[in-house]
């Protein structure tokens, strides 16, 4: 089967932990609006690589939409009896290093990923980076101008963002999961490495979620959540020759993208939780703000959440069809514009599904 260059993209999403169904909407216009029927690379950080795994073991935004609508978000937050402040409390003075284990987010993510295409495909329950790696990929010696970074970077469809707090670096998975051992010093191997378990690190929401522990050189390194350092890595697919569109999709707050920086409160007597969430958000933005004054050839679809918190997982059902109908909204909004349409009338040239053409590198 034969389609259009303009039908393939890669996307990146950003993290914003239960308001990323609002990715589900604005990839509803995205396959009816710019009429995109594969996504090749994807890539994201906490809700971001979520939707980001899901979308590369083949779910389509209808499938996103019944999985992310149906989670039981209250169960994420898996504190144990007492809650948040008395289990919760328990867990981040005497287990975890945090209030919630996530042990549940992971039952979670396992039973969509089972469930996916790719693992009936596959014929397999439990699906590795091995799985997600590019088919259409040439010998490195076709492609003299790329660099062995990158070439080791274009193998995978997926690329996943933590923080590892303890070595002070990000870790782009599972580029880096080399650098790393398990517990017995066995160094971790990219195509073995569970998918889930790299989503997992990336959701690590500091303080609510417990970090998830690897190791190198003997000691051990906790892994948080991958927005603390780049919440839009909308640069690891940043080209200045990209082979087919990339749309990035990206969660503000108010009702409008104009609206300019957040201004956050820090009260008090009640100042030391506050401050730690200004202090978390500043780190996750400044970065991602300085690339995006520099990527030329990304195109970002910008989802309003209005009031919604990243951490509400009591959220009603109201509010989860409010955030699917923003993003799909504004992802109409995106994709009607003619800059758009003239951005991706550039990739024209059609591709061979069942033998993918070499040129789709990156």
């Amino acid at each position: 089967m034969t389609i259009d260059e303009r039908q393939r993209a890669d996307g990146v999403f950003e993290g914003g932990g239960v308001k990323g169904i609002a990715f589900a909407g604005a990839l509803a216009a995205a396959e009816s609006e710019a009429g995109v029927r594969e996504w090749v690379n994807v890539a994201g950080t906490s809700a971001g690589s979520i939707v980001s795994a899901l979308l590369v073991v083949g779910y389509d935004s209808a499938g996103l939409q019944k999985i992310l609508a149906d989670a039981h978000y209250k169960r994420f937050a898996d504190c144990g009896p007492g809650g948040k402040w008395l289990g919760g409390m328990t867990n981040a003075l005497t287990r975890f290093r945090g209030l919630a284990p996530g042990h549940y987010f992971k039952e979670w993510l396992s039973e969509q990923l089972a469930a996916s295409p790719l693992a009936k495909e596959l014929g397999k329950t439990e699906l590795s980076f091995a799985d997600v790696r590019r088919r259409d990929l040439p010998p490195k010696s076709e492609i003299p101008d790329i660099t062995d970074e990158k070439y080791e970077r274009a193998k995978y469809r997926l690329h996943v963002i933590g923080s590892d707090v303890t070595g002070g670096r990000m870790l782009i998975m599972p580029d880096d999961l080399p650098d790393y051992t398990d517990e017995d010093g066995k160094p971790l191997d990219k195509d073995t490495f569970p998918i889930v378990d790299a989503v997992r690190m990336s959701m690590s929401y500091p303080f609510l979620f417990a970090p998830v522990t690897l190791h190198r050189e003997g000691r051990p390194h906790y892994v948080v959540d991958g927005g603390l350092l780049s919440n839009f890595p909308i640069w690891l697919f940043d080209s200045p020759h990209p082979k087919r569109p990339t749309w990035g999709f990206r969660l503000h707050p108010g009702a409008s993208v104009e609206e300019g920086l957040p201004y956050r409160k820090i009260p008090r007597p009640l100042w030391a939780v506050p401050l730690l969430k200004a202090m978390f958000s500043a780190a996750t933005e400044a970065w991602d703000r300085e690339q995006m004054e520099h990527v030329v050839s990304a195109r970002t679809v910008s989802i309003p959440t209005h009031a919604i918190s990243t951490t509400n997982f009591g959220l009603s059902k109201t509010d989860a069809d409010n955030l699917y109908s923003w993003g799909k909204d504004a992802a109409q909004a995106f994709f009607s514009d003619p800059a758009q349409r003239q951005y991706l009338n550039s990739f024209g040239k059609p591709v061979d599904t069942a033998v993918r053409e070499p040129a789709a590198v990156g």
